[in-house]
């Protein structure tokens, strides 16, 4: 009899159990419906990429950015939204102009600043600079040549791995010579650099993204040239060494600005001082408009806490929307933030941030030590999040804006899209709406509002 009684208990917390997967199931499924139904996120996306257009901190366009997201916020039904000031770097782009001289004949190179170079000398109305090229491919081919730079622009060449599935991990493979190609170039005594775009695609758009000087050497010009205009000058390189190239950029430092970061508030009802994070970095290069870097990342967040409010949700855990200031140049909005962006008392439970794009969904990274203490959870996720395309569970990193929270214990984590095509457009011209797939876009809503639901329930 009390074997039969057992029985009928661990029966009952079964259907208990399938009761409430059959349950969340259908509330995650009409997230996704009302974000494929209604597209708001795309229609955000363009509002944003329309009417604040390029948001390089500091610049007007972040000006207009911060404003766009506090009038949109304030329409969506939150506890509060504010902003917290944040002092940024802000430098301009100038003129940008390249040439190779062969002999009398001069052939256009497709260049742009990379993100906090110096100008050529006179900048916008100046010389420019004239060199011979010196092609280096990775960083044995740097120290080979060194003694041979002297004078001369270093063209840096080595192509991002296409053997690599991770275009992110091919990405930052290749991303040194971005970085710190000129401060390395110059120890040698070289004059100015070129830096092949970083993307797997051949194409005639030029990438830009922030680079940096080493302390006490020499700060001479970067610039990234187009991966068409790399391949050709490589191929022309072999046939005469001694070819030149001839560029002006008028890019120069403005000085400090303000920006801000945006905070939407959403108070929870069990534990209002733990607090909950989705967030993306409002601000973007100047070349596009920012729709997939970091466009997507900023609707993912506010629309994925929308479609929660939408389907009658209520947070146990205060949740907030945070879109940071200065992710390109810097950081500053998301130190700012974890320094001071919570009043006493409280904490960061979870964070989770969309910086790669608007791919779409293939999962989410999570911290290790939340692998280990609940694989219970990453099992239910996966089940209720793989019909949707979520299927990658991996071990890692949020980003690199919720990855400055540092309370103790909180669970950073990032969202995974498609990320084949994204660095077609990243920090190019191409970063328009155009770029992004509406459907990809809300499918990406959907997962960070499913992701935030059912971890709010649960933890």
């Amino acid at each position: 009899m009390k074997n039969i009684y057992l029985s009928l208990v661990l029966c009952a917390i079964s259907a208990t159990a399938v009761a409430q997967t059959a349950e969340d199931a259908a509330f995650v499924k009409g997230l996704y419906q009302q974000a494929l139904g209604e597209q708001q996120g795309y229609k955000w996306l363009a509002n944003l990429c329309s009417e604040a257009g390029p948001r390089l901190a500091g610049s007007e366009g972040d000006a207009k950015g911060v404003k766009w997201a506090v009038e949109t916020l304030d329409t969506l039904g939150f506890d509060r939204v504010f902003t917290q000031p944040v002092d940024v770097r802000h430098w301009a782009r100038g003129v940008e102009t390249a040439e190779c001289l062969q002999g009398k004949t001069k052939r256009p190179l497709r260049v742009t600043a990379l993100g906090g170079s110096v100008g050529t000398p006179g900048g916008d109305k100046g010389p420019g600079l004239t060199a011979k090229v010196i092609e280096i491919v990775g960083r044995e081919d740097l120290a080979a040549k060194g003694h041979l730079l002297a004078g001369n622009v270093v063209f840096y060449n080595e192509p991002m791995d296409p053997w690599l599935i991770n275009t992110g991990s091919s990405y930052g493979k290749a991303g040194w010579q971005r970085w710190g190609g000129a401060s390395e170039a110059a120890k040698f005594g070289a004059v100015g650099v070129l830096v092949r775009s970083l993307t797997h695609r051949n194409d005639d758009f030029p990438h830009t993204g922030a680079m940096a000087y080493e302390e006490g050497v020499t700060k001479i010009p970067a610039a990234g040239i187009s991966t068409n205009d790399a391949n050709w000058l490589s191929a022309e390189l072999k046939k005469n060494p001694n070819l030149q190239v001839h560029y002006t950029l008028g890019c120069h430092e403005v000085g400090r600005a303000m920006s801000a970061n945006v905070i939407a508030e959403w108070k929870g009802s069990e534990f209002p001082d733990q607090v909950m994070v989705v967030g993306g970095h409002l601000d973007s290069w100047d070349l596009g408009t920012g729709a997939q870097d970091d466009g997507a990342g900023v609707v993912h967040s506010m629309q994925a806490l929308w479609l929660l409010k939408q389907a009658g949700y209520q947070p146990r855990h205060t949740m907030r929307i945070v879109l940071f200031a200065n992710e390109e140049f810097g950081l500053e909005g998301a130190r700012d933030y974890a320094d001071s962006g919570l009043e006493s008392g409280r904490t960061h439970l979870a964070g989770v941030e969309s910086d790669g794009g608007s791919g779409a969904p293939r999962g989410f990274s999570l911290p290790a030590f939340f692998h280990e203490a609940h694989p219970e959870i990453i099992e239910a996720l996966n089940t209720l999040l793989s019909p949707y395309g979520c299927r990658e569970w991996t071990q890692g990193g949020s980003g690199a804006d919720v990855g400055q929270i540092t309370d103790e214990g909180a669970i950073l984590m990032g969202y995974r899209g498609d990320s084949q095509r994204y660095f077609d457009y990243h920090h190019t011209a191409q970063d328009n709406i155009e770029s992004v797939h509406p459907r990809e876009l809300e499918l990406g809503s959907a997962s960070m509002a499913a992701l935030m639901y059912y971890l709010d329930k649960t933890l």
